[in-house]
């Protein structure tokens, strides 16, 4: 059992007080019915600004207060598609050559996303963009209670509240990079907006702008020493920044490479010392997505390979979502089809239940891993997949619920705890449950490594020795020792990201910086509707903004819808 601090444990105290979406048109559903005062809160104001700080994370990790699919603040749309990893993840990895959604009861999805086609009256996107301004309104609330001085805090809170104040800033950035990233021209608020004002709708470059310098001004608030585990601190801060840097030529039109490597530099150098080859990065690849990863988080046990600089705490019972690791297992594994040859046991991921078997991967991102004759690889990255060693084809030869066989399985993360080896750990494993106790890594170490690479490659800026010992150091630890490279390009750069980070939530972010979103540089199966892929138009570079919320808020559309 992970020992969470009690605030990622407190449940929701906030509505009462008067949360509203950043976009008055989203429904949210109160998280508590009780009326909760200024006064109420005077009662105990550490503990209620706690709680409410509480509320911020849990808005990254659960789909409301109600469970795994109970009190979902996104009303119409289904609670597990709601919650912030898989909102992010049906929206930057299905549409591209990591993986497709089967299930043909989500013809929100199956029809639509999966293919590169975007409605503007879309489920899916409207329930991504419902999340992520949700988000950002939850951290926005909490900001300006605490400077209204509604919880009426002592002095000697003050420098508390700051802080928290801090890590808020810093979380409605991760929402706010993902908004600008899938739409574009966003609309902006922070805590000087009135609740239940509608924000005015900026730039792209201007709510980058807006953005940056606020992540930038937390970042220098937060305090140097490694926050405890589950919250950020400056180490995310940071790699939010480089993360924004580094996707400052498409948002602004104006490159930021020189910042994103300095960025990247400090980062690594507070790295140095412990876990793989000295690099900070742990030594088990599949360790980091194992029961047990809570130990190479920030706080972590594993001081000297704290690798996962951000992460979303999961735990299989008190913080459990229809996303997250769970749903990283069990969309690709199943028990339940009527050939047992196409079954894939959730034990075999320490997991109870059939699994969903809602996804396969696609042949182009699978043909960039190295693959003996007999399906096995000797890329580490690997190790969990089902493949052609298994009786799955490489081949997809559809994309519907029942085409088990068409595509290898990418399993990633795994319930099993792992040792510092990278062996299952199995004294130290949970029971099988049907939620996983794997943290999600939302930033890691290993990326960082890579954009700084890419700043150099790309950019022009940096040391070229230095990028390519980064990127032949992430392929040694994926036991590529063998296979290291002696050039970097821009292509094999862009490939060593999808197999190191691939379902991380960046797969689309990078082949639209790449320009190979749209367009026919690249073409992977299915691409556009078509079995193998066709190009499709540039203004699918971003997602529309949902109907609704055009005509509510008197929003102007993105082009091409």
């Amino acid at each position: 059992m992970k020992k969470f601090n009690k605030l990622f444990l407190t449940l929701g105290l906030v509505a009462a007080f008067g949360l509203s979406s950043c976009i008055n048109d989203l429904d949210q559903v109160p998280k508590d019915q009780n009326s909760l005062t200024a006064e109420k809160f005077k009662e105990d104001p550490e503990g209620y600004m706690n709680a409410v700080l509480a509320e911020c994370y849990l808005s990254f990790a659960t789909t409301g207060t109600g469970g795994a699919s109970g009190s979902a603040n996104i009303q119409g749309f289904d609670g597990g598609m709601g919650t912030f990893q898989r909102a992010v993840f049906n929206l930057n990895e299905i549409p591209t050559d990591e993986a497709d959604w089967l299930s043909v009861s989500d013809s929100h999805m199956n029809a639509s996303v999966q293919y590169c086609v975007f409605p503007a009256n879309n489920a899916c996107i409207y329930g991504t963009y419902s999340r992520l301004t949700i988000n950002a309104s939850v951290c926005n609330e909490f900001i300006r209670t605490v400077q209204n001085g509604k919880f009426g805090l002592p002095e000697e809170l003050k420098e508390k509240a700051e802080n928290y104040c801090n890590q808020a800033r810093v979380l409605r950035s991760l929402a706010y990079f993902y908004l600008i990233d899938l739409f574009g021209n966003v609309p902006y608020a922070d805590e000087t907006l009135a609740a239940g004002a509608v924000p005015p709708q900026y730039t792209r470059a201007e709510a980058y702008a807006k953005v940056v310098a606020d992540l930038e001004a937390a970042s220098a608030a937060l305090p140097d020493a490694e926050p405890a585990y589950g919250y950020v601190g400056k180490d995310a801060a940071d790699a939010l920044l480089a993360k924004f840097y580094l996707n400052a030529g498409v948002f602004t039109g104006t490159p930021q490479y020189q910042k994103c490597w300095d960025k990247c530099q400090e980062i690594i150098k507070r790295h140095q010392g412990g876990g793989f080859e000295g690099s900070g990065l742990a030594k088990s690849y599949t360790g980091l997505f194992a029961a047990n990863n809570d130990k190479y988080a920030a706080g972590g046990s594993n001081k000297a390979e704290n690798e996962l600089i951000w992460i979303i705490p999961c735990d299989g019972e008190n913080l459990t979502s229809y996303a997250g690791s769970s749903f990283l297992i069990n969309a690709w594994v199943t028990a339940a089809t009527s050939d047992s040859e196409w079954q894939i046991q959730p034990s075999e991921y320490n997991m109870a239940g059939s699994g969903w078997k809602c996804m396969l991967a696609r042949k182009q991102f699978v043909e960039k891993f190295d693959w003996n004759d007999d399906g096995t690889s000797p890329d580490l990255r690997t190790a969990l997949w089902k493949t052609s060693a298994d009786g799955f084809k490489l081949d997809n030869t559809g994309m519907i619920q029942g085409d088990y066989g068409n595509g290898f399985v990418a399993v990633k993360y795994t319930n099993f705890a792992y040792d510092n080896d990278g062996n299952i750990d199995f004294d130290n494993s949970p029971s099988p449950a049907d939620f996983s106790n794997a943290d999600v890594a939302v930033i890691r170490l290993a990326e960082i490594y890579l954009t700084a690479a890419e700043c150099n490659v790309v950019g022009n800026v940096g040391d070229a020795s230095a990028a390519l010992e980064y990127v032949n150091l992430i392929r040694r630890r994926a036991g590529l020792e063998n296979w290291t490279l002696t050039d970097l390009t821009a292509d094999n750069l862009l490939d060593e990201r999808c197999r190191e980070l691939y379902q991380e939530n960046c797969r689309r972010t990078d082949l639209v910086r790449f320009n190979k979103f749209t367009g026919s540089a690249y073409i992977w199966n299915f691409k556009g509707g078509v079995k193998d892929g066709t190009s499709i138009a540039s203004t699918l570079n971003l997602y529309p903004i949902p109907d609704t919320v055009v005509k509510l808020a008197g929003y102007t559309q993105n082009p091409g819808y």
